[in-house]
């Protein structure tokens, strides 16, 4: 029961249900065509938003450059507003090392390089890291083998001791190597189940035939077949002084760094920088089309590109603007038009990945599969569109925006720095070039854009992979190019070849036009 405590409270009440009720039948209460006066009168003398203000440069604290006697490159920024540290120590050897047999054995040495030293068990190694109240993580990637800390700065010294012993003194026992091989093998396993995983397999293994880039992960043949001692010889060969670098960047000076590196990696053998020996990667005259079988798909996944450039090449930057336009962000073409205009996907993208050698230019989605047609012609449509004609002004201004605007979100904290140095290291860019960054973009012209795409995103020498249902679709498909239908292993399954134009029939003399009376 509603109990009314103040008279004046029940006399409002009561006041406001009267008024309810004597009104129109239909009418909109009182308050709420007063509310709307508000409102109008609100909107009549909203003054616009002020117009954004010109961007400024950013520039990074200055990386102070050190080298230990066995060749380690020291580079330390001091970022002291947290009193945090990130250490990062970067192999420059990852996938493209791997031998031939042994797929993914870079990414295998990465993991087990947390399971345990020669001082520390696994147990012990995460305990310790837990008591700092740190992070430890290793990984890899097709250019370097990283091995990394984030730890308060009061527990630096500590922290680099650890890494330094997690990078020099993997213990690499059997038992981990037994545990490790099951998870792999349950990922790989898993993974199989994935049609984005299986469509990134096979567009990286097309595209780079017998190059090194073209192993995306291992394999359950070269997990198996792995041992210790192919480990130790990995990790023997390309974990050496002169083959790394090291990146600490938080509330430390430069000073601190040297001392602590040299105190803990001094005695490591400086070897030797190990260049790896790239083959030729595959030349395309045409565009193929590859479908990978896999019944029962509702979707298909669609991946789309070609070999570009370097992430080195100064073209970079106009690539990525063009890129942009194109797909890059939610506001770009391929997302407005796939996804907004004619609804056939949840987002459609394009992006340039970075490689030391020439990366790839990718265009992809994830589709319906009774929309898989109409979707690769929507994406041909704009890859034709962005070789042939400059961006409008709008585009242009509005990638250029994106792209410069976004980037102080990658130097905000001390581990994002790390990661740009990283950047400038493995791809031997020029120390200020993050400084320029953003100028650079600023200064790109719609020219520039335009010949940066009509040079690395090639429609018709495309490789277009997708994963899904072929019976669908694939022959069907053939209006865009030769088809290859495939099992997931790679097995040929089917081909389809461009039927060409039917010629119009030539007419029967009894169809001939009369001829002309004179």
């Amino acid at each position: 029961m509603l109990r009314l405590r103040s008279p004046l409270l029940s006399f409002g009440l009561c006041a406001l249900v009267v008024v309810t009720a004597c009104g129109p039948k239909g009418a909109a209460p009182l308050e709420t065509e007063t509310a709307k006066a508000v409102k109008t009168a609100e909107r009549s003398t909203r003054e616009p938003p002020p117009a954004p203000g010109e961007p400024k440069d950013v520039s990074l604290p200055p990386v102070d450059v050190t080298e230990l006697d066995n060749g380690l490159q020291i580079n330390t920024i001091v970022a002291n507003e947290l009193p945090v540290v990130y250490a990062t120590l970067v192999v420059s050897s990852g996938a493209e090392s791997d031998p031939p047999g042994l797929p993914g054995l870079a990414g295998l040495v990465a993991s087990m390089l947390k399971e345990g030293t020669t001082r520390r068990t696994s147990a012990q190694l995460a305990e310790d890291v837990e008591f700092l109240g740190a992070d430890l993580w290793a990984s890899s990637d097709e250019e370097n083998t990283y091995v990394g800390i984030r730890a308060l700065a009061g527990q630096f010294d500590v922290a680099m001791s650890i890494l330094a012993e997690v990078a020099t003194e993997p213990a690499l026992k059997p038992q981990e190597l037994a545990k490790l091989k099951k998870r792999e093998l349950d990922r790989l396993a898993l993974a199989e189940r994935e049609p984005g995983y299986i469509a990134r397999r096979a567009f990286y293994r097309r595209l780079y035939g017998d190059h090194p880039y073209a192993a995306v992960d291992t394999t359950p043949a070269a997990v198996k077949r792995v041992t210790r001692q192919d480990m130790a010889r990995w990790h023997g060969k390309y974990f050496v002084g002169k083959n790394a670098f090291l990146v600490v960047a938080g509330d430390v000076t430069p000073e601190q760094v040297a001392a602590a590196a040299k105190r803990d990696f001094a005695k490591w053998k400086p070897g030797r920088r190990v260049v790896p020996s790239y083959g030729e990667m595959p030349s395309r005259k045409d565009r193929q089309i590859i479908v990978v079988d896999r019944p029962g798909s509702v979707q298909s996944v669609i991946y789309i590109g070609n070999l570009a450039v370097p992430r080195a090449n100064r073209v970079w930057i106009p690539l990525m603007v063009a890129n942009q336009v194109l797909g890059g962000s939610a506001a770009s073409r391929l997302f407005m038009d796939l996804r907004e205009k004619r609804s056939l996907t949840y987002g459609a993208y394009s992006t340039v990945a970075q490689r030391v050698q020439t990366g790839p230019f990718i265009a992809y989605a994830s589709v319906r599969t009774d929309v898989t047609n109409e979707a690769i012609g929507a994406f041909f449509e704009h890859l034709e569109a962005i070789v042939k004609k400059q961006p409008s002004p709008d585009e242009l201004a509005n990638a250029k925006r994106y792209l410069s605007d976004s980037f102080p979100l990658r130097v905000d904290t001390p581990g994002k720095l790390a990661d740009l140095v990283v950047e400038l290291r493995t791809f031997e860019l020029p120390d200020d070039y993050w400084d320029r960054y953003r100028r650079a973009i600023r200064a790109t012209s719609g020219s520039e854009a335009l010949y940066a795409a009509r040079e690395y995103i090639k429609p018709d020498k495309a490789l277009v992979v997708i994963v899904g249902q072929a019976a669908d679709f694939a022959e069907s498909l053939t209006e865009f190019g030769p088809v290859t239908v495939v099992s997931p292993e790679g097995e040929v399954k089917a081909q389809f070849s461009p039927q060409p134009p039917s010629k119009p029939a030539e007419p029967s003399p009894k169809d001939a036009p009369a001829a002309p009376i004179h």
